[in-house]
């Protein structure tokens, strides 16, 4: 339901101002219920930061798909509010998440329904509120930085997030970051990216860092204290790292005080068609999903995660198949599957060549033209004689008629009917 409430300003002082309530809240299906009732205290001040004229109230009855897109389009947080009330309808945990997301101008990572990658956030929510070291491990693409960005803007908005990666640099000047940093506000996030890739220098730098917490002095100007927050991220196993003397040990136990683990998209399968349909219709919104074709999403293991998926969707989204046609099936995705991946791509335990894949790809394109090979060959950007030459390679060749000839067969000069194959 929608009422009307009190909104609390960023000084914790009460404004006469009544703006439009939503309240998202212990009706939800089980998993959402407990992340609202651990997160939400959290998660009210996060979006208050960045669209102070929204009022989010975690504690009412579940919106209904127009009260969630009424607090999209207030916050002003962009468009797609028909996918809100699909996930309204389908999938109550990822609305609410797709409506935090947004206000906080982050990529789909919180567009979730898993209960894993519920916990992960709940995780990075609550230790927003202290000034620890966190670590935040995943596989690449699982959204490691958005993570840090939510962790940061939930306690430090005001304040910029530095960001270094590691694996760029051989020497990183952390004194330098630290220098810069105090030209602005004292109190922002430093996020050290591919924290695995540091050097035995920049490990002795940042470990000196986190012991002092003290910013090196530049000319004219005193020691005084840093009390920058540090987030680090990395797909490598640090303790590993740490027996093989890779990583120093006394870094390891200064730097990860607090773990955040996210889980890689096939443990996530459930959020994979959400995650398709959102990247398509910010890419192309006159296309759509077949369901067969969401299904085919939902069994490939994608090993680039969100990243991946996010690619071969957009890749989708601008391909010239897409010419003419607002459907997005199976055969389109196993040719993009098959053209990034080489001969074979794997999936759930079968394989799917090359030649099989342009096979059907002719033949759709060929069907979806009406059967003009001219109209076909533009939309697969060839020329008719390539197409030509593929519909014969994969035996599509359609038979032509014969032709019936009149000529003198007998030396009697009777005439007589010859039915013959007109030469090619």
């Amino acid at each position: 339901m929608t009422t009307y409430g009190t909104r609390v300003n960023m000084t914790g002082l009460r404004s006469s101002d009544t703006v439009p309530r939503v309240t998202l809240g212990p009706g939800a299906p089980n998993g959402m219920a407990d992340f609202i009732a651990h997160a939400g205290i959290e998660i009210v001040p996060l979006v208050h930061r960045q669209h102070a004229q929204i009022y989010v109230d975690f504690c009412g009855a579940r919106p209904s798909a127009a009260e969630i897109i009424n607090i999209e389009l207030r916050s002003g947080v962009g468009s797609g509010s028909h996918l809100a009330a699909d996930l309204v309808t389908e999938c109550w945990p990822a609305a609410a998440c797709l409506v935090i997301s947004r206000a906080l101008r982050l990529k789909p990572v919180l567009l979730t329904a898993d209960s894993t990658m519920i916990t992960a956030i709940k995780t990075a929510i609550g230790v927003a509120a202290t000034h620890v070291p966190v670590v935040i491990s995943g596989e690449i693409g699982t959204g490691k930085y958005n993570i840090a960005r939510l962790i940061h803007h939930a306690s430090r908005c005001e304040t910029p997030l530095l960001m270094v990666n590691c694996a760029t640099f051989d020497d990183v000047d952390f004194a330098a970051v630290s220098n810069r940093q105090a030209q602005g506000s004292s109190a922002a996030s430093l996020f050290l990216d591919e924290i695995g890739e540091l050097s035995d220098t920049g490990q002795i730098k940042l470990l000196n860092l986190l012991q002092a917490r003290e910013r090196l002095p530049t000319p004219g100007q005193p020691i005084m204290g840093l009390p920058l927050r540090f987030i680090a991220a990395t797909n490598r196993p640090l303790t590993e790292m740490v027996e093989r003397g890779e990583f120093r040990r006394e870094l390891f136990w200064r730097l990860n005080v607090f773990s955040v683990i996210l889980p890689s998209l096939r443990q996530r399968r459930v959020d994979v068609p959400m995650l398709a349909r959102y990247f398509l219709q910010h890419a192309n919104p006159r296309r759509i999903f077949t369901p067969a074709a969401l299904k085919l999403l939902g069994e490939y293991p994608f090993p680039g995660n969100i990243l991946e998926l996010e690619n071969l969707v957009t890749r989708l989204a601008i391909s010239p198949l897409a010419i003419g046609s607002h459907l997005v099936d199976v055969a389109d995705i196993r040719h993009h599957l098959v053209m990034v991946n080489g001969e074979e791509a794997p999936i759930s335990g079968w394989k799917y060549s090359r030649e099989e894949a342009r096979r059907e790809m002719v033949l759709r394109t060929i069907a979806a033209a009406g059967g003009n090979r001219i109209e076909a060959a533009r939309r697969l950007g060839i020329t008719q004689r390539a197409l030509q030459y593929h519909i014969t390679k994969a035996g599509l060749s359609r038979p032509r008629k014969s032709r019936t000839l009149m000529m003198t067969a007998n030396p009697v000069g009777k005439s007589q009917n010859v039915r013959m194959q007109e030469p090619r």
